[in-house]
């Protein structure tokens, strides 16, 4: 009895410590949690139209030479700057892309999503990280997804490297401390973003209405 008496008192001060020590911070570790919401509401800056020539012209002066398939791509990746995800941004699966990208167009990747999470932080609201969707191409990748997507380009921005895109209907929580923002809000943000850096002469931009995200080409 004495011994089982003494378990208690020790269990019993345990749990509590342990309770309130997980009661006392709101931070999430690892994945988060992702919402979507594909009914959001962007204001008309933000339909970016810069298409045909001045993405793939931007993207040939400043990417690689298209790749052939996968298998040449083990081989000339090398080139390119290997893509993992960090506290600014997550990688969606990318079935007909692979996650590489020139220096310039993984650094422009990571300033939207620090300049995204100072704009969250600066109005109080929740940490969220940005989500790419698609990054580079071979010419494999792009016709597999001709025949599923009709309207994806034959020579697509995507195959030199230079070029990403990123959801504007779903973000990744990564903590809760701060109100609670919605994903309008957040998409709306997230174009004020990049609008900013288009104006600085760092991307082109195509709005994406039927894939539900921003298809952004390096300019540099």
């Amino acid at each position: 009895m004495q011994m089982g008496h003494s378990i208690r008192v020790v269990f019993f001060p345990l749990l509590a410590v342990l309770l309130l020590s997980g009661c006392r911070s709101t931070k999430f570790v690892g994945e988060g949690q992702t919402f979507g919401a594909n009914q959001v509401k962007i204001d008309s800056r933000y339909y970016f139209r810069d298409l045909g020539d001045k993405q793939i012209s931007a993207a040939k002066a400043n990417g690689i030479d298209p790749i052939d398939n996968r298998d040449e791509a083990k081989r000339k990746v090398r080139q390119l700057r290997h893509v993992e995800e960090t506290e600014y941004y997550k990688l969606d699966p990318m079935p007909h892309s692979i996650p590489y990208l020139t220096k310039e167009a993984h650094k422009l990747l990571k300033t939207i999503g620090k300049r995204f999470q100072k704009q969250l932080k600066r109005q109080g609201c929740r940490q969220h990280r940005i989500i790419a969707t698609s990054m580079l191409r071979t010419r494999d990748d792009v016709t597999r997804l001709r025949k599923v997507n009709g309207n994806a380009a034959k020579n697509s921005a995507h195959m030199y490297g230079t070029t990403f895109d990123l959801s504007y209907t779903r973000f990744n929580r990564i903590d809760t401390e701060g109100e609670p923002v919605g994903n309008t809000v957040m998409a709306n943000l997230l174009g004020e973003v990049i609008y900013q850096l288009r104006d600085e002469g760092r991307c082109w931009v195509i709005f994406e209405r039927n894939q539900h995200c921003f298809h952004i080409t390096s300019r540099r």
